[in-house]
């Protein structure tokens, strides 16, 4: 393929430069175009340009032959998207959508692609630039190349250029390459983002100079892949179809008599494709030996995994380095492809160090260039002397796998690295905690010393950005590593960037309010929203959105503390900024929208205003349900949050049926990405079976209603174990409700214990931050009480009530439209158990009361049920 050369000369300056491209654009294979290379660049700049290009080609002819040595070779190369095995198949919609946006010239110049790591993106842009017309060319932007690539590369060529940048959220140098991009005068550009995700680091993207903020705010939200690649295309027939092309890769027959078991999907294609590659190396006669019969996409990538090792210790034994005692174990070979796939290296000495880190290894440089035959380097980057196992998600699961099972290895390898390894194996890690637990282990015992700068490893602040975007958020195992992220990154902010500090403000507050921390964040976010507001006056259009955001997180620090009035005037305000920017760029700020109408909702019914809770509510649904049906893997976890949200609403306005089936709804997303992501979505799962629950009984199913509320306090029992500070209110809340239950199937004993430790929990949290925690703990006294009446404990009853009656009277003097009606129920409790102990005058005062609290919603709030 010509547009390999291309690639590979791109970022180089030149006459030399000028031929290749004109060789290349007339259709010419690549040695044509590499000898009009080094024909123009002269002799005193060929020889080592030609030697660098000879060693490039020996690794790759290496490569090349390995591929043909059939099952012990390292098969695991065939799955990269450069080799296109398989013939590309699908996507439709998006090639003509993207293909359309390089045909017209009045388009933006950016888009973005986001996706999970193997569902394609890489494969997507490669084919995009396949059909374009042969006047295009093409530049793949090296890793730590984005300064001043394309404008070295405009130097000769001023054509049609698509240019892409993969793993575009850890780029450190992506906005200095926008803007350029932005002032470029070629006859035509665009500039194609490959990311996992669009997140902070894309909304901070549009926080850049006008020129880049018009080019982010044209993109929108990006185009995001679905995993299934086409809609007539089943998973199991993309596998069968994948088959015959990787038997003819491996010279091997088709297998016959194959059956695939996919379990539910759809699935990745990577996977998909390994499914079909592992199918065919089990049926050649130096196999597995499992045999063809049935093949499952689980284990899949574990037993490709399996024959890369093979290749490994096959290789290693014909270069002799097993022998003897001193001879390299099998365990020292797959780490030492561990530790060369996490820290590369830019020359063959440094390789050599590298190997040198595994326990019981040894700095050879004859290891290094073995490590080099293995997996060459990429062409896209003439600065990597090593590669490393590809593809990213089987290097992810061996990397992780390796570094977790060993401490002495992963002691080695943070020791004394340069910037560069640093950042690569801290991205490639943050990379891999998206799906693998044991990665993101790895980053909370890594970040603190890194945050902190303790230890040997250096970190530039650029490093510490890149890995801040790459960590997933939220995640319960990460959360005090991404808050001392954080920390770090607001501590080192230059002198006189409002912007950024108030960004590393709103990033603090959110995560110590995560770890339990709320006067802290509160705090942060203030100082945030005061510095936006003020940026916003001079600078409108660049950081208004910045100043709904902040307001956003305002609202929510404010009503975690009790502040119940400022938080709603917090939300109002976001909504009012966020409706006026989704009426001029509604694709761009409709998400976000939906996000200040959900809290806004949550704000309403705190103080007392369900109904219009309700509404703000179903705008948030309608919202999101509408984008999660273009694009399900972003906007389907957001879906779940609003209809959990309008639940407890409709539920509040008396609508309990709706309430029941939106909440239903919630837990079946919610359940579907925590058994993908647990880390990610399990706590989110724990709540929605919590609200479940209440619905569940109010309806009277109360077996159910049982079931789900047991399984939401064994989430949050497991959280609360590891991160105290961040899940035990949530624990108490999940008790509470289980001691309810409990109660309504005749489980009393069971449901005082459990409703004792959730008023031991909360009296705890109270003595802390009692503005926060004194409604809990009222709410589980009042609980407690009504379970020691049921056991005929009256004394204890009659003091839990009191105390309840206490706290929720000095609630409703401040809050009373919040409050007042709770106030009534303890009275009433404690009416009753007044009037069982014989107190019959002070019980009829008590009842007295909570009835005239009872007459008085209905005037205020007709649209409210009266109690």
């Amino acid at each position: 393929m010509w547009w390999w050369a291309l690639r590979f000369l791109g970022a180089l300056a030149g006459a030399g430069v000028a031929a290749a491209i004109a060789a290349a654009a007339d259709g010419k294979t690549w040695w044509p175009v590499a000898g009009a290379f080094l024909g123009a660049v002269g002799t005193s700049f060929a020889p080592s340009l030609l030697e660098r290009w000879r060693t490039r080609r020996i690794a790759h002819a290496t490569a090349a032959r390995a591929a043909e040595l059939g099952p012990d070779s390292a098969p695991a190369l065939l799955l990269r998207h450069s080799e296109a095995v398989v013939p590309f198949t699908g996507r439709e919609r998006e090639l003509a959508e993207l293909l359309a946006w390089c045909s017209d010239p009045d388009a933006g110049r950016l888009r973005l692609l986001v996706g999970p790591g193997g569902v394609g993106k890489s494969r997507l842009a490669a084919e995009l630039y396949e059909r374009l017309d042969r006047s295009w060319g093409y530049l793949e932007i090296a890793d730590e190349a984005e300064a001043d690539a394309l404008s070295r590369l405009r130097e000769v060529s001023g054509g049609r250029l698509l240019v892409v940048v993969d793993y575009a959220e850890t780029r450190t140098g992506l906005a200095g390459l926008l803007n350029e991009a932005a002032a470029d005068e070629g006859s035509r550009l665009r500039v194609l983002l490959l990311a996992r995700s669009a997140g902070e680091w894309w909304r901070q993207l549009g926080g850049q100079s006008a020129r880049v903020r018009r080019m982010v705010s044209q993109a929108g939200e990006g185009m995001e892949l679905a995993e299934q690649v086409a809609g007539g295309l089943s998973d199991q027939e993309v596998v069968m179809r994948a088959v015959p092309h990787f038997a003819r890769a491996l010279g091997a027959e088709v297998p016959e008599g194959m059956e695939v078991e996919l379990g539910r999907g759809p699935h990745r294609v990577l996977d998909l494709h390994a499914v079909a590659l592992v199918a065919v190396l089990r049926s050649m006669p130096h196999g597995s030996g499992a045999g063809p019969a049935r093949v499952g996409a689980e284990d899949v990538l574990e037993e490709l995994l399996g024959h890369e090792r093979r290749f490994w210790l096959r290789t290693a034994q014909a270069r002799g380095f097993t022998s003897g005692t001193d001879g390299l174990s099998t365990a020292a070979l797959e780490q030492t492809v561990a530790a060369g796939t996490l820290l590369g290296a830019r020359s063959r000495a440094q390789a050599a160090e590298v190997v040198g880190r595994v326990p019981d290894g040894t700095a050879s440089v004859a290891v290094a260039d073995w490590l080099r035959e293995l997996y060459p380097p990429g062409t896209a980057d003439d600065r990597e002397w090593l590669g490393r196992l590809r593809p990213d998600r089987l290097a992810e699961l061996h990397v992780t796998r390796q570094f977790s099972g060993s401490p002495e290895l992963l002691e080695a390898c943070l020791e004394g690295l340069d910037a560069h390894q640093g950042r690569r194996a801290l991205v490639m890690l943050a990379r891999a905690a998206h799906e693998l637990d044991e990665a993101g282990e790895i980053l909370q015992r890594l970040l603190p010393r890194v945050a902190g700068e303790v230890g040997g490893l250096v970190a530039p602040r650029e490093t510490l950005v890149a890995l801040y975007e790459a960590l997933p958020f939220p995640s319960a195992v990460l959360a005090e590593a991404q808050a001392l992220l954080a920390k770090r990154l607001l501590i080192s902010v230059p002198d006189g960037d409002d912007g950024e500090r108030a960004r590393w403000l709103t990033a603090f507050g959110q995560h110590v309010s995560r770890l339990g921390r709320p006067a802290e964040a509160l705090r942060a976010t203030q100082e945030a929203v005061d510095i936006y507001r003020e940026l916003a006056g001079h600078y409108p259009d660049r950081y208004r959105p910045d100043l709904a955001d902040s307001l956003d997180n305002l609202g929510n620090r404010l009503s975690g503390l009790g502040l119940l009035v400022e938080a709603l005037r917090a939300a109002q305000e976001a909504v009012d900024i966020r409706r006026e920017l989704a009426g001029h760029y509604p694709d761009h700020f409709h998400p976000g929208l939906a996000d200040s109408l959900d809290n806004l909702g949550n704000h309403l019914w705190e103080t007392g205003r369900p109904a219009e809770a309700v509404r703000a509510a179903l705008e948030a649904v309608d919202i999101r349900r509408e984008l999660a049906g273009r694009y399900p893997d972003r906007y389907r976890p957001g879906l779940a949050n609003s209809l959990s949200n309008l639940g407890n609403h409709l539920r509040a306005t008396g609508l309990l049926t709706e309430a029941l089936n939106v909440t239903r709804e919630a837990v079946d997303i919610r359940r579907e990405l925590a058994a993908c992501y647990p880390d990610r979505y399990r706590p989110d799962l724990a709540m929605s079976l919590n609200n479940l629950g209440v619905f569940l009984s109010e309806m009277g199913l109360l077996a159910e209603a049982l079931n789900v509320t047991r399984e939401a306090v064994d989430i949050y029992r497991e959280l609360a174990g590891h991160y105290p500070d961040r899940y035990r209110p949530d624990l108490a809340m999940s008790l509470n409700n289980l001691g309810i239950r409990l109660s309504e199937t005749g489980l009393l004993a069971e449901a005082l214990n459990v409703t004792r430790e959730a008023v031991d929990i909360r009296r705890g949290l109270a003595e802390c931050y009692p503005d926060r925690y004194r409604p809990g703990l009222a709410s589980s006294l009042n609980n407690l009480g009504n379970h020691l009446s049921e056991a005929g404990l009256l004394a204890e009853a009659l003091d839990a009530a009191r105390e309840a009656v206490d706290i929720r009277r000095g609630l409703a003097e401040r809050y009373p439209d919040r409050y007042r009606l709770d106030l009534a129920m303890s009275l009433n409790n404690l009416g009753v158990f007044l009037a069982e102990k014989g107190l019959k005058a002070e019980a009829l005062r008590a009842a007295q009361e909570a009835d005239d609290i009872h007459r008085e919603p209905a005037a205020r709030h007709p649209d409210s049920p009266t109690p």
